[in-house]
């Protein structure tokens, strides 16, 4: 999840804080999909021109819209926030089925509280970050955060998982690390890592990176190729997960 968003429980009710905005849908189990989305100007245009919704009604500080344009509001959402909190309010949860799974649409009414919902489709977007559950009695409220497919948004900051591990590249001595795709990279932290960075001095894992910011001390090579060229925007800080550091020796 975000670093500058988080949702969580609050004496039984979902709240969302931090310094993100973004829209929360609430889909009750039954009347219509309830919608606050971040004040902006146009956003009776947005809803009724590229949502598809004829007549948005808007009370004090929320969207009223049709139950039918929930998956439209969604996709449309994520396009132009980015990230999306979808509530849903379920009756005692049932098995979760391959109906489920296979589902493209938003409405889930089984136990995975629709973190499995539409994995097997063809959908662009995905639940990223864990469910957040409120229970009410009679029924329990789920949200969920979603982003596109691929987002960075479910990537966690480095904190030295494989700190004073050896680089090594054989299957049996990688066999507890960490995917480094878990990761946002450690250099330029706006992308997800890809693959891990050592020093090569000293032979110790540093941190996950992204391939750009992996290769860019290489010389000799060339941008278009792929391969950034060494500059002072990134932050170097993560060579200090070298054990040796303090030596003075690390390579880049």
């Amino acid at each position: 999840m975000a670093a500058d968003m988080e949702v969580r429980v609050v004496d039984g009710h979902i709240v969302i804080s931090g310094t993100k905005k973004v829209p929360m849908l609430w889909l009750p189990r039954e009347g219509e999909v309830v919608a606050k989305l971040p004040p902006r100007k146009g956003n009776r245009a947005w809803l009724h021109r590229t949502v598809g919704i004829r007549s948005p009604k808007f009370t004090g500080d929320r969207w009223t819209l049709p139950r039918s344009s929930l998956s439209r509001l969604l996709v449309a959402a994520i396009d132009r926030y980015g990230t999306v909190v979808l509530c849903r309010d379920m009756n005692r949860l049932s098995t979760c089925t391959r109906a489920c799974l296979t589902a493209v649409g938003t409405e889930c009414q089984c136990s995975c509280l629709g973190l499995s919902h539409g994995q097997d489709s063809q959908h662009w977007y995905e639940s990223v970050g864990d469910a957040v559950v409120a229970d009410f009695g009679e029924f329990k409220r789920a949200a969920v955060t979603y982003g596109p497919k691929g987002s960075d948004l479910n990537a966690t900051l480095y904190n030295g998982e494989l700190k004073d591990t050896l680089y090594r590249v054989d299957r049996a001595s990688r066999r507890h690390w960490p995917q480094a795709t878990r990761f946002m990279c450690a250099g330029c932290l706006t992308t997800r890592a890809s693959v891990w960075d050592h020093c090569h001095t000293h032979g110790f894992v540093r941190a996950p990176l992204c391939n750009p910011c992996n290769t860019r001390h290489w010389h000799g090579w060339h941008p278009r190729h792929g391969r950034a060229t060494a500059n002072n925007n990134l932050d170097d800080s993560y060579h200090a997960w070298c054990p040796d550091h303090d030596h003075g020796t690390c390579s880049a």
